[in-house]
């Protein structure tokens, strides 16, 4: 960017300053100076350009050649993993790519043809001193995991662009972006077994503690064969996994026909849950630390190995003399790493200041199976194939798994054509709620405001949209943010908002101010409208206060093309704060446009501006709470009608103390479903099988709504109008007015 040589002559300077002084002394000195350096804004994007660089040697096109020494399919094998050792690999092994190792569909929802027919599995020894030292769901886990992914990241894309010069097809399938599923690539090539963990494969050589990658290709290979040590028969006598796991989301119970796969099937979501919510640690490792498996070593841990491969009668004694010789427990000599943490507010990484988790052995913990209460997700429940939020239904998923049946069973069900079941299959999903597209532009605007802008990533024109509508962004998987769209609607190549960086929020802002830079490839929901202009003569007032003057520049656009009259009023509380000003002035209807600075004395008289509005008349406000609520309340006792005043909201305001109680929702069908204190009406309905989006679940965005015909309502939305609450309410927030009342619904 146009900071890197800034930044260059910045440690040019520095280092010049220090050129012959001892080495303690220089990295002291460049902690010091990195720390007081003013960052510029791009140089945020550096760890966006280092992700990215290791996509690009990640696929594309064969060179227009074919070497004359690539014929012979053992001597490419052979070549291959000798290239792939020298690289840094661990283990390497080679196999077929069936079509069923691909994955459906990509990370943007689109079909995946299967495309390489060969298979290049490697693994990366997480490292197993580290692991000694470590309570496997501390501050190192996922510096673990992280090392050995970015370890094959350049070995599996180095391998793949060198195959791809030889005039081969060739991908390397990343932690970052892959198209296949390793386990059964894994499996297939020999580098292990299927463990009690789950999807975890066991090399038996480096246990569980591995991470893997695979690189697909067209280049003639010869292929290496599955392996069986023993490991099934080891895993059926030993649950000490299950035993040390801090979620419990590992089964100490058989193995079930999963998805067509007969496994030890964890408990993912658990699992999930657990690594990224832990106060303790980042992520978690801990079945790989306390494994019998992770050894190091061929000589000292031969006769073990040998044991535990050939007589697995042993397992139980292997296991018991494990945890005698306190293996899997913390071993603090080999301890070398600071406990550090991020801090949000200045990207430095600081020591933590919550307590560290060190776990040490359950000995005594007499782990049952049937005191395991496990939920799975199996194909019938898997959500559809593009990134958006999916709500999870656990108590199907507790079913799913008390439904799992042996190999056995499953195959006596099918002999007797009783395969419906017992067989898992996909259900089928139409229309894609998201659009893969690109930023164009990130502008900063004042202070702690970005301007976004985005473009279809094919070049084609983006769906239509009114003013008043908002995009879901999906900045991360665990952050779907609503932002209100500020561009012109009857421009389709591009949409556009702008995003407040807020400090004291749930983490969404900040990171999208972080990673959201010009080229980033990102995924918007098609637009969504709950705060249309309204039809009709009269005039329309809009009143933006900060941020919230977006949805009004778009409703501008809309009124000055269609000719119809109208006023845009921007508040701010002072000049470094109105980012928007000099835009609004440069715009084409920029007449009817008015600025007010509190800190000039130019605060927005709402009294003389609402006053003498007529019953065609509209206003509109979006901003913070207490803006929008003197907005209309000034319209109002001015004499304008309640639904000739619309308000969005970012987030839900504070609210009153309400008191959930049980009631019945009445379907059309003489249904009746009864919606317990502790849950909303949308997620009974979405239980018993109807379709109803949620996503705010506080009653602002709208996308629950639902009609009905009969019965008494306590509406609390930030949604509806009074009009529309005599046959809607939004299902995610409402209730019943009365203890066991009765609300009749209209479904489609």
């Amino acid at each position: 960017t146009d900071d890197i040589p800034e930044l260059l002559n910045f440690f040019v300077a520095h280092y010049a300053k220090l050129a012959g002084r001892p080495v303690p002394t220089i990295a002291k000195e460049t902690i010091k100076a990195l720390q007081s350096y003013s960052w510029p804004g791009n140089v945020r994007e550096l760890q966006n350009y280092a992700e990215r660089a290791l996509v690009l040697i990640q696929n594309g096109d064969p060179d227009e050649c074919e070497s004359p020494e690539t014929n012979d399919p053992a001597l490419n094998a052979a070549r291959v993993k000798a290239a792939a050792y020298w690289l840094g690999a661990d283990a390497v092994a080679i196999s077929r790519c069936p079509d069923w190792a691909y994955y459906s569909h990509d990370a943007r929802g689109d079909q995946i043809t299967p495309y390489h027919d060969q298979a290049i599995s490697i693994v990366v020894d997480q490292g197993f001193d580290t692991m000694e030292g470590a309570s496997g769901d501390d501050w190192i886990s996922c510096a673990q995991s992280m090392r050995a992914y970015l370890r094959f990241s350049l070995i599996g894309g180095v391998l793949a662009k060198h195959i791809r010069g030889l005039g081969f097809g060739a991908r390397a399938h990343t932690v970052l972006d892959g198209e296949v599923l390793q386990p059964p690539l894994l499996l297939l090539s020999g580098l292990g077994e299927v463990s009690r963990i789950g999807e975890v494969i066991l090399n038996p050589f480096l246990g569980p503690r591995l991470k893997s990658g695979v690189v697909t290709t067209t280049l003639p290979l010869a292929h290496d064969k599955p392996i069986d040590f023993g490991l099934q028969n080891f895993c059926e006598s030993c649950n000490k996994c299950a035993r040390e796991c801090p979620s419990g989301a590992i089964t100490a119970g058989p193995k079930l026909m999963f998805n067509g796969y007969e496994i030890w099937k964890s408990d993912s979501q658990r699992c999930t849950n657990y690594r990224l919510t832990v106060p303790g640690g980042a992520m978690c490792g801990r079945c790989m630390k306390t494994c019998p498996w992770n050894v190091e070593g061929l000589l000292v841990e031969g006769p073990f190995r040998w044991m535990a491969m050939n007589v697995p009668q042993a397992a139980r004694w292997i296991t018991w003399l494990d945890d005698s010789l306190n293996r899997g427990a913390i071993n603090p000599v080999k301890k070398w790493w600071w406990d550090l943490e991020r801090d949000e507010a200045t990207h430095a990484y600081k020591p933590t200041q919550v307590e560290v988790n060190e776990r040490q052995l359950q000995k005594d913990l007499d782990l049952k199976y049937q005191d395991q209460t496990l939920a799975v997700y199996p194909a019938p429940l898997t959500p559809p194939p593009w990134p958006y939020p999916y709500p999870m239904d656990r108590e199907a998923a507790i079913e799913a798994y008390q439904n799992m049946v042996t190999a056995d069973a499953y195959k006596q069900a099918v002999a007797e054509g009783r395969a419906s079941e017992v067989v898992h299959k996909r259900q089928s999903f139409d229309g894609a709620p998201v659009l893969p597209v690109i930023v164009t532009q990130a502008e900063a605007l004042g202070e702690d405001i970005m301007l976004y802008s985005f473009a279809s990533v094919d070049g084609q024109p983006l769906p239509a949209w009114q003013a008043g509508a908002h995009l879901d962004v999906v900045v991360a998987p665990e952050f779907l943010r609503q932002y209100s769209m500020c561009g012109d609607p009857s421009d389709a190549s591009y949409y556009q908002i702008a995003v407040l960086r807020e400090d004291e929020g749930r983490g969404g802002s900040k990171l999208m101010h972080r990673i959201f830079s010009v080229g980033r490839k990102v995924y918007v929901s098609k637009p969504i409208n709950h705060f249309p202009v309204a039809e009709g003569p009269g005039k329309h007032l809009l009143f933006g206060g900060g941020i919230g003057v977006t949805p009004m520049i778009a409703m501008a656009h809309e009124l000055h093309r269609a000719g119809r009259p109208f006023a845009l009023h921007y508040s701010a509380p002072t000049p470094q704060r109105a980012g928007f000003g000099e835009r609004l002035l440069a715009m084409p209807w920029a007449d009817k446009v008015e600025v007010h600075i509190s800190a000039e004395g130019s605060r927005a008289d709402l009294n003389a501006l609402t006053t003498g509005l007529g019953d065609q008349d509209h206003v509109y406000a979006c901003g913070p709470d207490a803006y929008m609520a003197a907005v209309v309340d000034t319209a109002q006792a001015n004499g304008l009608a309640e639904d000739n005043c619309h308000v969005e909201y970012f987030s839900a305001p504070e609210v009153p103390e309400y008191e959930n109680h049980e009631f019945t929702l009445v379907l059309s069908d003489g249904r009746e479903l009864t919606v317990p204190a502790d849950k909303s009406a949308a997620e009974v309905l979405n239980e018993t099988g109807f379709a109803i989006d949620i996503k705010c679940s506080d009653g602002i965005c709208g996308v629950c709504k639902c009609g009905y015909s009969g019965g008494e309502i306590e509406h609390r939305d930030f949604v509806l109008s009074k009009a529309q609450k005599t046959d809607s309410f939004i299902s995610c927030q409402s209730r019943a007015a009365q203890p066991g009342g009765r609300i009749e619904v209209d479904l489609p």
